[in-house]
């Protein structure tokens, strides 16, 4: 199964939580255990996230520059060279 897929499946989980939670039908034992599998799940997708962001970062800094945005050496202008 692909990563997007499973990515995929935790965010669906997560919204099929989020009714359940809302519903007043649901009993105080099975809320709480679906509120603690619904922040087991938050926090993977919120590390994944994470980890997708630092990607994005690392492939849009300019040359010269680190991901974090400190410049590692003197930034060029492609008309300086």
């Amino acid at each position: 199964m692909a990563d997007n897929d499973k990515f995929e499946q935790k965010l669906s989980r997560m919204e099929e939580i989020s009714k359940a939670l809302s519903d007043p039908e649901t009993d105080l034992q099975k809320a709480v255990d679906l509120y603690e599998e619904g922040m087991k799940l938050a926090n993977e997708v919120d590390t994944e996230l994470s980890k997708i962001e630092r990607r994005i970062e690392i492939v849009t800094s300019r040359p010269g520059e680190s991901p974090d945005g400190v410049l590692t050496e003197e930034y060029k202008q492609p008309s300086d060279f």
